[in-house]
């Protein structure tokens, strides 16, 4: 029973790699942290389009000792 389950671990992990690896990639030319506490994803979304303008491809509120701040991609 154990073996099978670690082929089937193995079987998993590498159809998750396979995945990420065809579908997932986005080439991104900067990353910056904006500071906004609270942070909301709408208002992350606009200040990141607002920075980065055409170059914006996503954002994203994160945690950080100081508390929320906004991380864009572009």
């Amino acid at each position: 029973m154990a073996v099978v389950v670690k082929k089937w671990v193995a079987v998993l992990a590498v159809a998750m790699v396979t995945v990420v690896l065809f579908v997932a990639p986005t080439t991104v030319e900067c990353a910056i942290g904006i500071d906004l506490n609270p942070c909301t994803l709408v208002e992350c979304i606009a200040a990141c389009k607002k920075v980065l303008e055409g170059k914006f491809v996503s954002a994203t509120c994160a945690a950080g000792p100081k508390g929320k701040y906004c991380i864009c991609l572009g």
